[in-house]
């Protein structure tokens, strides 16, 4: 398969997981929402920075892809408006791709899916956290600007701002923690030591 059947590859791949990641955290996770659309513990974003970790560009632009779809279909719980739906399509997108572009050293903004057994020293434990903080405040700043300019942004600025940043916050670390240990398992696996 070539580079560009392997990204649209990857694409897909990203577009499925957000398609079916989100409506399912919706239904079981609703306890967590602090108004429509912002819960104090989201994990879809941390979905994001891993596609976008493991996928690079082909990760960011298949769960934005994803985000379009369930808003057209409506599956998401939030109603459609194409003229702030559009902007707030790129959002999360360029929040989480420039967010480990920033932050993650050695990250080679492709992918690191074909780095693992190889040893990733990019991923550690600050790193990880570094990234959820500033994926997070990407994403809750590039939302809340997009509403305000489209005139959509119904609570106070610093409320929405702060709840989104807590449930981006602590979604990204739950799974950039559990993507750690997935590519530690790998790792030892791969080096022949027992990964329990």
């Amino acid at each position: 398969m070539g580079r560009i059947g392997l990204f649209l590859l990857f694409v897909a791949i990203s577009t499925i997981a957000w398609c079916v990641v989100v409506p399912v955290f919706a239904l079981l996770f609703s306890w967590t929402e602090y108004v429509s659309g912002i819960n104090w513990l989201y994990l879809p974003h941390g979905l994001r920075m891993m596609l976008v970790l493991l996928f690079g560009l082909a990760g960011a632009l298949g769960f934005s892809i994803g985000s379009r779809v369930l808003r057209w279909a409506e599956l998401d719980g939030l109603t459609s408006n194409p003229l702030i739906d559009v902007p707030l399509g790129f959002v999360p997108g360029l929040a989480a791709y420039f967010a480990a572009l920033l932050t993650v050293r050695e990250w080679p903004g492709k992918g690191i899916l074909p780095r693992i057994g190889q040893g990733i020293p990019a991923i550690d434990g600050r790193r990880l956290i570094l990234l959820a903080f500033v994926s997070a405040i990407l994403n809750s700043g590039g939302h809340i600007a997009v509403r305000t300019v489209f005139g959509r942004e119904q609570q106070p600025i610093n409320y929405d701002f702060l709840m989104m940043f807590v449930g981006d916050f602590f979604g990204a670390l739950v799974l950039l923690y559990t993507l750690k240990r997935i590519v530690v398992f790998f790792e030892k696996r791969k080096s022949g030591v027992s990964p329990l």
